[in-house]
C-alpha cells in the first residue's frame, strides 16, 4: 500500500510537468508554423502586386502616350514568373500560364488574350479574398478602361454581341 502511495505521488507530480512540456513544445511548433504562413502569405501578396503592377504600368504608359520600355517590362514579367512559381496558388500559376501562352501564341485572338489576362486578373481577386470576390471580367474592364460606355463597346467588338445597359455581367461564353 505505501508502494502504491508513492507511485501515486510520484506521478501526480510528473504528469503536469510532462503536460507542461508537451503544451509548450506544440505551443511553439505551432506558433513557427503561423510565423512561416505569414511569411508566405506576404511574398505571395507581394508577388501578385508586383505582376498587377507590370500591366498597370503598361496601361498607364499607354494612356500617357509614351514609349512602352518592352526590356523593363521582359525583366519586370520574368521576376513576376518566378514569383508567382515560387508564392502563387495553384490557380493563379494556371491562370497565369494560361494568358502567357495565349499572348505568345500568334494564332490567338484578341479575345482569347483578354479572356484569359480577365481570368487571371479575377483568379488573382479569389485568392487574396478568398474566393469571395463578386467582381466580373466587365468590371475589371471599367477600372481599366474607366469609360462604361468604351467598354460595352470593346466587348461587343471582341465578341460580336451588343452589350445592352449596364450592371455586373460576365461578357466571356
Amino acid at each position: 500500500m505505501i508502494m502504491n502511495d508513492w507511485i501515486y505521488k510520484f506521478l501526480s507530480v510528473l504528469l503536469p510537468i510532462i503536460c507542461t512540456i508537451l503544451g509548450w513544445i506544440i505551443y511553439r511548433k505551432t506558433e513557427r508554423i503561423k510565423i512561416m504562413e505569414n511569411q508566405l502569405s506576404d511574398k505571395k501578396y507581394k508577388a501578385y502586386a508586383d505582376v498587377v503592377s507590370v500591366f498597370f504600368g503598361i496601361l498607364k504608359d499607354t494612356k500617357s502616350d509614351r514609349q512602352v520600355a518592352n526590356k523593363s517590362i521582359m525583366n519586370r514579367m520574368i521576376d513576376s514568373k518566378k514569383d508567382i512559381f515560387m508564392y502563387g496558388s495553384d490557380d493563379v500559376f494556371y491562370a497565369f500560364n494560361s494568358f502567357l501562352t495565349k499572348s505568345a501564341n500568334d494564332s490567338s485572338n484578341q479575345k482569347e488574350i483578354m479572356e484569359a489576362f480577365l481570368s487571371f486578373m479575377l483568379t488573382i481577386r479569389q485568392d487574396m479574398c478568398g474566393k469571395q470576390s463578386k467582381l466580373s471580367n466587365r468590371d475589371i474592364l471599367i477600372n481599366l478602361i474607366q469609360n462604361e460606355a468604351e467598354v460595352d463597346q470593346f466587348i461587343s467588338d471582341i465578341t460580336g454581341q451588343e452589350q445592352v445597359g449596364h450592371g455586373r455581367r460576365n461578357y466571356s461564353n
